[in-house]
């Protein structure tokens, strides 16, 4: 900003100073050479300019020494004022007002575009997903790119699997790629993303990445309208103040009814008020993690399986929603006359019907609907050709309701209620049981959303926190959990699990290490808010750490731009409300279900249940698996299913013997949950 003021100042002398240079001239030479104003003003301007046309010259010795002085020191003047106006010009003020221009301009042209408001660690981590989603895309795009190449290569060289002249092709592919690439416009989610924040700073860093970036506070009505709400699609509210986001909600509900919102709050009544004002959905990170944390911990496999189609990046698979509109081509069709399967290596997942109801895993026969959504599960390069020829058709009016509302929450309370001596006392005889150290937020939610009549054992050291915990019939362990003499009270040798949110991260850290030196077998599940945590946890030997603002900023995002497919999984993941719950059923050696097919199950007849997913020994998923696939030893069965039947399909899955498997931990795989931020590289 120093650097713009001072470029004004010299422009504003140097227009001073040619305005009394040209004076001078003018009353010079009218005055030497005897001429007119205007025939002055003319010999001035060219003389100053060094253009001398020639047709007008001064003609007195007196006169021409004027005009040497004239030059001399006009020269300098009109020099300096270039070169003021030159700096001006090109200074990052004007450059940046140039470039805010210019993105007006270009917002004013989109349509069903997505707004983020706000900054803070949740818009920081929403910002880096999206940057690594577009990375990944574009890396996907380019090993397609890479086919015609190969296929010449192959017959040039040989087959690539050999290993022929691996440097020549990888230099051909170099040239190849930065040849043809210039000329492929892929679209990304970046060319439909508009950033509204207040930090200069911030707002030049994200200009940097590509975004589209409104400077100004998205309350006001004027921000909003150069970020084009009225025609957006759906807007994200993150701020800072729960009262800036309650207010930016209201208003960009008066401006467009058909928007979708989705913002964040801590406070629950804050959250009700923002939701009655017109938000979508309102997410609490805290509230989130903890949930998360819970199914990462309790049902690995299951989180493995929604994460890879919701939000990893580095796997060439993607959920999607597709809307049937009138006169698309796919009504009145039954799934299996799609052949998703074999012509996109795609499978619908499940349906949101025009009542908002959603059905899991339609059977081949369902007949598609108009107004119908599809959640389709796609390889990324499939996406665009499925929605091309499936959205064909006349748009019908927008859905804007929610279609998700939030679960409710409401502690169980277990009928027998211990002391601690009684508990401790009941934990000594335990194992294959899940072990819960917190004393945050996230453990405070996790632990809200759990039955104590369940095998858990929380360990804590705050008084009133243990009080609450027995109060509900936990079995509560009073301790240290950074010490091995707790952990080994709470049976951590015997264990399936331990999750572990704690305060302090160097607390979080030597739990991590005392849990690991006590059992190889048990899987450990952290929280951590910044990189250098999550290093520290993975090296102490953490099997999973999530970031809560990671995972709200993934699921807020989603919520955003696939509201269809959020829904979906909020609706089948865990929920009390409609008593629909997503287990994982391990196939073990003693599972009477081996080699069985799905269908001699009969699982939908008898438990009303339906296989989504199967997770294969070597970590990899079959999606949708058809009725005639025979179950395999050591495979995971992804099944929705009511919660009343739940247990039952447990037992009849693992047997009488061994209801729980020995181990949940994947030694190969350690997942992060945490997106590094390229703002900060």
């Amino acid at each position: 900003m120093d650097s713009f003021k001072e470029s004004k100042r010299q422009i504003i002398n140097a227009l001073v100073l040619i305005l009394m240079v040209t004076t001078i001239g003018v009353v010079g030479f009218a005055f030497f050479e005897k001429l007119g104003p205007l025939d002055a003003l003319y010999l001035t301007v060219i003389t100053l300019t060094t253009v001398g046309y020639g047709d007008e010259v001064a003609r007195t010795e007196i006169g021409r020494a004027f005009t040497m002085l004239l030059v001399l020191g006009g020269f300098g003047v009109v020099a300096y004022g270039l070169q003021a106006t030159a700096t001006f010009l090109v200074s990052p003020e004007i450059l940046n007002l140039r470039q805010k221009l210019h993105t007006l301009k270009t917002i004013r042209r989109l349509e069903n575009h997505y707004i983020i408001c706000g900054n803070g660690p949740v818009v920081d981590q929403t910002i880096a997903y999206l940057l690594q989603s577009v990375q990944m895309r574009l890396a996907f795009y380019d090993e397609a790119l890479y086919g015609p190449v190969d296929n010449f290569l192959d017959r040039i060289f040989g087959d690539d699997e050999l290993g022929h002249y691996p440097r020549a092709r990888a230099v051909v592919r170099r040239i190849y790629l930065s040849s043809t690439r210039p000329f492929q416009r892929v679209g990304t989610l970046l060319d439909l993303i508009v950033v509204i924040t207040e930090d200069e700073h911030y707002a030049h860093k994200l200009r940097d990445k590509g975004f589209f970036v409104i400077e100004g506070s998205p309350k006001y009505e004027a921000t909003l309208q150069d970020a084009g709400v009225e025609r957006a699609k759906a807007i994200m509210v993150t701020l800072a103040e729960e009262n800036e986001t309650l207010l930016t909600v209201l208003t960009a509900r008066d401006m467009n009814p058909n928007l979708y919102i989705t913002a964040t709050a801590e406070r629950e009544d804050l959250a009700e008020k923002i939701l009655r004002v017109g938000a979508n959905q309102v997410i609490s990170p805290f509230e989130l993690a903890g949930k998360f944390l819970n199914n990462l911990t309790l049902r690995p496999a299951v989180y493995d399986f929604f994460n890879g189609i919701l939000f990893d990046h580095t796997l060439d698979v993607q959920s999607t929603q597709i809307t049937l509109k009138q006169g698309a081509p796919w009504i009145g069709k039954r799934v299996r006359e799609l052949s998703l399967n074999d012509r996109f290596d795609a499978a619908v997942l499940g349906i949101c019907g025009t009542d908002g109801g959603y059905i899991v895993a339609p059977s081949d026969s369902y007949v598609l609907g108009e107004g119908e959504d599809l959640i389709v599960i796609a390889p990324s390069r499939s996406i665009s050709a499925i929605k091309d020829e499936a959205v064909i058709g006349t748009n019908t009016a927008v859905k804007i309701q929610d279609h998700h509302p939030p679960t409710t929450v409401n502690p169980k309370q277990a009928d027998k209620v211990y002391t601690l001596e009684e508990a401790e006392a009941a934990i000594a005889g335990m194992e294959k049981h899940f072990i819960i150290c917190g004393d945050d937020s996230v453990a405070y939610h996790a632990v809200m959303q759990l039955d104590p009549t369940r095998p858990f054992v929380v360990v804590s050291q705050q008084d009133d926190h243990v009080e609450k915990l027995l109060s509900r019939g936990f079995r509560v362990i009073k301790g240290d959990p950074t010490r091995d003499e707790t952990l080994l009270r709470a049976k951590a040798d015997t264990a399936l699990a331990v999750m572990i949110s704690l305060e302090d991260d160097a607390d979080t850290v030597l739990t991590v290490i005392s849990a690991r030196a006590i059992s190889n077998q048990l899987l450990i599940t952290a929280t951590a808010d910044v990189d250098e945590t999550v290093r520290k946890l993975e090296r102490a030997g953490a099997d999973r750490v999530i970031s809560p603002y990671n995972i709200a900023a993934q699921v807020i995002l989603l919520a955003t731009t696939r509201p269809i497919v959020s829904g979906f999984f909020t609706y089948v993941l865990y929920n009390e409300d409609a008593g629909i719950e997503t287990t994982e059923l391990y196939m073990q050696d003693n599972s009477s279900w081996i080699g069985k097919t799905i269908g001699d199950l009969r699982l939908e007849r008898l438990f009303r249940a339906h296989v989504i997913a199967i997770r294969q020994p070597d970590g990899k998923f079959t999606y949708t698996p058809p009725s005639e696939r025979a179950i395999k030893a050591h495979e995971v069965l992804i099944i929705v299913t009511p919660m009343v039947h739940a247990d039952e399909l447990r037992l009849a899955a693992h047997g009488d013997e061994a209801k729980r498997p020995d181990t949940l931990r994947r030694t190969d795989v350690i997942t992060t949950i945490v997106g590094r931020n390229p703002l900060l590289e």
